[in-house]
């Protein structure tokens, strides 16, 4: 009788045991689901591939002839707890408490594979990009193997012009915002010229009702600072990859015009196609050889005018456009309002996600909400 009731005792303590490990194990996986990121991509450009050797202090490695996609990730951590009390507004039972923010330079292959974060930019500032409108903005140039960064938070906190390498180093601030009683100054749009040795930018006046926009340049180190456009409404601009050329989108009352000058800000004029007409649209980006300019679904040859090819490329079998393009050797680049990165192939047919944003779901906020 004793032996039967010990080994009823030790099923029933068993029984419990299961019962607990049961609850613990649904205890972390609900606390697991609970645990996610924000992720969004922003801002990508062309770059020579870059391969470090993996011993330390050793420069990386660039390819002469390979491309790789630069970008930028920026990666919210939060918490979703359930609220004692059901929100009579929202109907949410449940509050997301927020960890920080992660900035980082990151690179791809032009598939989207071979996701890499190069290195971490800043931490936890005070407001997350503004992935609205154009207040991130990255571009490469080939030759330095550098980058320029134009980059603006939520809540105007805007940090003005930013320079580093590739590899993520010398991160430093080579213009800051001026701020006076009449306007806050923000700058946009950074566009390097080939040799490295000029930044056109557009520089926008907060506060001006309505806001100015002018195209400015300055030398690498942010000293020597030249305006090109007395605007009042001069944006967006994009160098020619000879570098003698500007073009930029000039509005008006009743739209968006394509403009060219020189890099001293001499010889403005519209670019008119043969027949004396005005192209409209935003956000300019010049071929690899600097004959054509892309001008959302159409590609226009500079010398003539012409628009060449007009289409807008297909994606998941919807036809639609993109925006903050760079066009490279591989394809062209775009991004979405959601902080996705799209490629399109040269002749506008097909565009892909090779990076989309997302809410990952992962343990502990490591590796796995990284991508």
């Amino acid at each position: 009788m004793k032996t039967k009731t010990r080994h009823i005792v030790g099923a029933t303590i068993l029984s419990r045991l299961v019962v607990i490990i049961s609850f613990c194990l649904l205890a972390i996986s609900t606390c697991v689901a609970q645990e996610f990121a924000n992720i969004e991509y922003l801002c990508p450009d062309w770059g020579p591939a870059m391969t470090w050797s993996g011993k330390t202090n050793e420069s990386p490695k660039f390819s002469e002839t390979e491309e790789e996609v630069y970008f930028i990730k920026q990666i919210g951590s939060f918490t979703r707890k359930k609220m004692k009390m059901r929100d009579p507004l929202s109907g949410r039972d449940t509050a997301d408490e927020g960890h920080g923010i992660s900035i980082w330079l990151c690179k791809m292959k032009p598939d989207g594979s071979e996701k890499t974060e190069i290195k971490e930019l800043w931490r936890n500032p005070n407001y997350p990009i503004d992935t609205q409108g154009q207040s991130c903005w990255m571009d490469v140039n080939a030759k330095t193997r550098k980058i320029a960064l134009a980059i603006a938070y939520a809540g105007n906190d805007i940090t003005g012009l930013w320079t580093m390498n590739l590899d993520g180093s010398d991160l430093k601030r080579i213009i800051k915002p001026e701020q006076t009683e009449k306007h806050l100054q923000a700058i946009n749009h950074p566009s390097w010229t080939p040799d490295g040795q000029w930044i056109v930018f557009e520089e926008e006046l907060r506060g001006t009702n309505p806001n100015q926009y002018r195209i400015v340049k300055c030398d690498s180190r942010g000293g020597k600072v030249v305006r090109l456009t007395n605007g009042p409404q001069d944006r967006q601009p994009c160098v020619s990859p000879e570098g003698t050329q500007v073009t930029f989108i000039h509005w008006i009352n009743w739209g968006s015009l394509l403009w060219l000058m020189d890099l001293d800000g001499s010889n403005q004029r519209a670019r008119l196609d043969p027949d004396g007409k005005l192209h409209g649209g935003t956000y300019p980006s010049w071929s690899s050889d600097g004959k054509e300019v892309l001008l959302e679904c159409r590609i226009i040859d500079v010398a003539s005018g012409k628009v060449i090819l007009e289409r807008c490329p297909m994606l998941q079998g919807r036809q639609g456009t993109y925006g903050w393009p760079h066009w490279g050797k591989l394809g062209i680049l775009g991004l979405t309002e959601v902080g996705g990165i799209l490629l399109t192939d040269v002749e506008l047919k097909e565009a892909k996600w090779i990076g989309s944003s997302k809410l990952a779901q992962c343990s502990g906020l490591k590796d796995s909400c990284r991508w």
